[in-house]
């Protein structure tokens, strides 16, 4: 880390990555790093930084996903109770697919939001960039599920917009070894929960 990549925790906003009930139930090691993953929205709540859920929401044709995703048509449905996020992460909100699919973000909380993604990333073909520009963000804290898939394309492309970017390498499922020495070489700080956690100031 230096003076271009370090994080500024104080502009930092909060990226949790697929977190709903079909993947937490479905997906190794998820259900595993739901406490982490919490501690880390407790953290952002109280120091009233922004937080986006980021989730996808399959039709039923399997129209709007990567092609290789195309059959899978029995998860995050769009509607279905296993969309809805983990409980150990919901407010009283529940997902709004009417909203979400049109790109616009869902407000749950008071710098709290859920946005739906098409694709791997949680930048590709949605509103998060301006979302987090909008809010002076400089520094995003990713968690979630899966690091091979989402939450690594959402790595690399936050690097891409120019963002200080960490990876809560504790509060990701399917986090390798490999990944810890990858990502440094991107720029992206792996740093655990309790390093984040530490680092919000509470407001």
């Amino acid at each position: 880390m230096d003076e271009h990549t370090s994080p500024e925790f104080a502009r930092s906003a909060l990226l949790t990555i697929d977190l709903q009930r079909d993947f937490v139930a479905d997906v190794a090691g998820t259900r595993e790093v739901l406490p982490a993953a919490r501690r880390l929205v407790d953290a952002f709540r109280a120091a009233g930084r922004p937080i986006v859920h980021v989730v996808r929401l399959y039709l039923p044709d399997g129209s709007n996903a990567e092609r290789c995703r195309r059959t899978v048509r029995d998860k995050a449905t769009a509607y279905s109770p296993g969309s809805q996020l983990a409980e150990e992460l919901s407010t009283s909100g529940t997902l709004d697919p009417a909203l979400l699919l049109t790109g616009r973000a869902q407000q749950i909380g008071p710098a709290e939001h859920i946005l739906y993604k098409p694709r791997w990333s949680a930048f590709f073909d949605t509103a998060l960039s301006d979302h987090l520009t909008e809010r002076a963000v400089s520094t995003v804290v990713v968690t979630g599920c899966n690091y091979p898939n989402c939450p690594r394309a959402t790595l690399v492309e936050a690097t891409a917009h120019d963002l200080r970017v960490v990876a809560a390498r504790d509060a990701i499922s399917g986090w390798t070894r490999d990944a810890d020495h990858e990502m440094p070489g991107m720029g992206i700080s792996c740093l655990s929960t309790e390093e984040v956690a530490a680092a919000m100031t509470p407001e």
